[in-house]
């Protein structure tokens, strides 16, 4: 069927013909990416290497090729306009245009500045049919009346000049005359025509010159002599009256050099050229815009869908240093604005030097307090050292001299060491008061009082002056009073009296004599007020101590001055009081030791708490068998023992009264010591090895002073041991009978030992190594053993530290030959 054919033939002509039509502009709208990579043409009016042009350039790159991924070549081409301005030159680039690009067609144009969308508009359809346009750069006058059609989009650029006038004017509002700078290229004069229509309303406030037909030579020497109170306004120059072709900012900055007058501008791109500022638009910011439209069209959107956007907004931008040049006002500026090159001050430059300069001065700060806070404890502490040093010294030396001074020369030393007691304390006042019976009122036995300050009365009324003081006193009562005004209102009598006698403080403790109080010891201070702390009470209630023990002995040689039996029982006083002494010594010692004796009470203690709480959970089980039973209750016993033995040790240690001389087993008896003080040296990390000789004859003696000899050479030997830094730690004890008749007992440390100088020196009174000693240990144990009939020596080891040897006789006789 040769019609059906050739009619079916004939309709579908038609359709390819109609799908064509439709296509095509479609397809001359869509960019043609080659082999996946976009060709963009650039058309510039002037040389792209102009600083404007320049900022354009990179940044329609840089964006195009960030946005593609780096997809994309560039091409670009110069028109070259203020240099070429003769009339065939539109021809001549036409025709290279056409050449050139015959065979690479751009997937998309972009024509920087109006001059080349202008060139672009005539010859598209000669050159490159079809292909998009963007512009940027070019003013709403340059489009206008133009024919842009589907394919050309842009960003267009209102330039604007009047707000830069009125920031000049602002401030300077002292401005007379306003000089316009520009040139005679086309672009130049298309500005200026621009610049005069936005000036003109200010032409009312301020004289404007145009300086735009001038050869560049007087364009200087004008400029370079304006009148007071004038600001200049540069637009753009590009070729100068004599027809001279220049870049821009060449041109600018040759003007800058000369100007007398501050100078304003509307493109960031001059901003650092030696011009203030003023309200100017980015080229970055531009071009970035029109690449941003670029991408998005060579990404598939129609550049009819893309309508013409608006320029980038203004900006107010400055320069510091102009500013400073022409002593402008920066509070003056528009809010917002911004202000460049600032020349950066010294923290800016050295701002990591100073944080870390101060830094390390703050370390170096804190290092030196530091060290001062130190030194002023460290002085502190030595200051108090100094002082109860002086204070101990003090004591011993009181209670060598008072204790031992027969009875006639007790007075005088009485008053004597008043009068030191006083000047070391710096008190103002010291006074010994006595009672000779329990209604007799106080009466001042000796006294001492600073030069200058009244002479304390002979006798102190109980019930009159000091009731409340009295009172206390006679209870046996410490008192101290750091202020009067601290005083109770039953006190008011007393604060008088002393506030009439000018006493500030006042500290005042009975002296006690078998439970009675004989008197009182005080001391005053009449300089001002004073604190009294518990560690000075408790000092001054040692030398209340001594003072009552000295008052105790004077009232006993005066009750048996006059006949044999007074002389006997003086004699028997001096020995009560050597053994008070010694029970003194024996006390310290032991409550030196409290955490090893508790630790030794302790630990039966909490044995027979636990064993007790087994044996409740036993029988509360019904199970329980008598033979567990029976083994715990048999550990509680021993354990019960155990404590009873320990406190047996501690209260034979801790009473007055001597027990008869009895048979005594030396080892027995050290280890029972051992007993003692074995946790507290655990708790040092020394080592006890206790070597027993062979079966030993008993020793006739007082069980209890011998404790104390073996307990102050043990705890001798540990604290030599514990201030000792390097070598063994170590106790090596051991008993034998190197003669017929004696035992002897050697005690070995690893201390620190003394020099050999010193062997024989540390058993006299008061020399001791010990920060709070009184240095009467050994003193007292070579005493004791000698009233045993034995000796007591000691020798230097050969490595570290010393060893104490005893002897003592053997047997009754042994002892009664003493």
């Amino acid at each position: 069927m040769p019609g059906v054919a050739d009619a079916y033939g004939l309709l579908t002509l038609r359709g390819v013909l109609l799908a064509l039509v439709v296509l095509l502009p479609i397809l001359a709208a869509r960019p043609e990416v080659a082999e996946g990579r976009a060709r963009v043409l650039l058309v510039f009016d002037e040389d792209d290497d102009f600083p404007g042009l320049a900022i354009i350039n990179q940044s329609l790159r840089e964006t195009l090729t960030t946005q593609l991924a780096g997809d994309v070549d560039f091409y670009s081409e110069s028109l070259n306009l203020s240099q070429f301005s003769n009339r065939d030159h539109d021809g001549v680039l036409r025709d290279h245009f056409r050449r050139k690009y015959a065979h690479t067609r751009p997937d998309l144009i972009v024509a920087v500045m109006g001059p080349s969308l202008d060139f672009l508009l005539r010859h598209r359809d000669g050159l490159f049919a079809g292909v998009p346009i963007v512009f940027c750069g070019a003013d709403p006058s340059d489009i206008e009346g133009k024919t842009l059609g589907p394919n050309v989009t842009g960003v267009m650029v209102k330039r604007d000049y009047a707000p830069t006038l009125e920031i000049a004017l602002e401030l300077h509002p002292d401005a007379r005359k306003v000089f316009v700078v520009g040139g005679t290229s086309t672009f130049d004069r298309q500005l200026q025509t621009i610049a005069r229509q936005e000036f003109a309303p200010f032409e009312r406030r301020v004289a404007i010159t145009y300086l735009t037909a001038l050869p560049m030579s007087d364009l200087l020497t004008t400029l370079s002599s304006l009148p007071p109170h004038s600001v200049i306004v540069y637009l753009t120059l590009f070729a100068d009256g004599a027809g001279r072709a220049f870049v821009p900012h060449t041109a600018l900055s040759l003007i800058a050099g000369v100007a007398n007058a501050p100078i304003y501008v509307s493109v960031d791109q001059y901003v650092g050229l030696g011009v203030v500022g003023g309200h100017v638009h980015s080229l970055d910011r531009h071009g970035h815009h029109a690449a941003e439209l670029a991408a998005r069209i060579l990404r598939g959107e129609s550049p009819a869908s893309i309508p013409v956007i608006g320029s980038a907004p203004y900006t107010d931008l400055f320069d510091w240093r102009q500013l400073q040049r022409w002593g402008l006002d920066e509070t003056r500026l528009p809010a917002g604005s911004v202000v460049r090159f600032r020349s950066p001050t010294v923290w800016d430059v050295y701002k990591r030097y100073i944080v870390g300069g101060a830094a390390l001065l703050l370390v170096q700060s804190a290092l030196i307090a530091g060290l001062l806070a130190s030194r002023i404890q460290r002085r502190r502490a030595q200051r108090t050292l100094a002082e109860r040093l002086r204070f101990e010294t003090l004591l011993s030396e009181l209670s060598a001299e008072l204790l031992t001074l027969p009875a006639s020369a007790v007075d005088p030393a009485i008053e004597r060491m008043l009068q030191r007691v006083a000047e070391t304390l710096d008190f103002d006042r010291a006074a010994l008061t006595e009672r000779t019976d329990g209604s007799s009122p106080m009466r001042t036995t000796h006294a001492w009082t600073r030069a200058g300050i009244a002479v304390l009365p002979t006798t102190l009324a109980t019930a009159g002056d000091f009731p409340w003081i009295t009172s206390r006193l006679i209870h046996g009562k410490v008192v101290r009073i750091a202020r009067l005004d601290d005083l109770p209102e039953e006190a008011a009598i007393d604060r008088q009296t002393l506030t009439t006698r000018g006493i500030h403080a006042l500290a005042s403790l009975p002296l006690v004599v078998d439970g009675a109080v004989v008197g009182a010891v005080g001391f005053s201070r009449l300089r001002g007020e004073r604190v009294w702390p518990d560690e000075l009470v408790a000092r001054l209630q040692l030398l209340a101590d001594v003072f009552a023990n000295v008052v105790a002995r004077r009232r006993a040689d005066e009750a048996v001055r006059a006949s044999d039996e007074g002389r006997r029982r003086a004699e028997e006083e001096a020995r009560r009081q050597r053994d008070e002494l010694a029970h003194a010594l024996r006390v310290s010692t032991l409550g030196e030791l409290t955490a090893s004796i508790a630790h030794e009470i302790n630990q039966p203690l909490s044995a027979i708490l636990t064993n007790a709480r087994a044996t409740l959970r036993l029988l509360a089980t019904d199970r329980a068998k008598p033979t567990e039973v029976e083994e715990v209750l048999t550990d509680i016993a021993g354990d019960t023992e155990r404590a009873s033995h320990t406190i047996h040790r501690l209260r034979t240690l801790f009473r007055k009264q001597h027990a008869e001389r009895v048979a005594v087993d030396i080892d027995a008896l050290i280890e029972d010591v051992l007993g003692l003080v074995r946790s507290d040296l655990v708790a040092k990390n020394i080592v006890v090895h206790f070597a027993r000789g062979a079966v030993l004859p008993p020793v006739l003696g007082d069980p209890v002073q011998l404790r104390q000899v073996v307990l102050n050479l043990i705890v001798n030997a540990g604290e030599s041991i514990a201030v000792a830094d390097h070598g063994p730690r170590e106790i090596r004890i051991s008993t034998g009978q190197p003669d017929i008749g004696r035992v002897a007992v050697a005690i070995r440390d690893s201390g620190v030992g003394v020099a050999p100088s010193e062997l024989e020196r540390i058993f006299e009174h008061f020399v001791t190594s010990k920060p709070q000693g009184l240095g009467m240990g050994l003193a007292i144990s070579r005493s004791i053993v000698e009233a045993h009939g034995g000796k007591i020596w000691t020798t230097r080891n050969e490595d570290h530290g010393l060893t104490l040897h005893v002897t003592l006789p053997a047997g009754v006789d042994g002892y009664r030959n003493t």
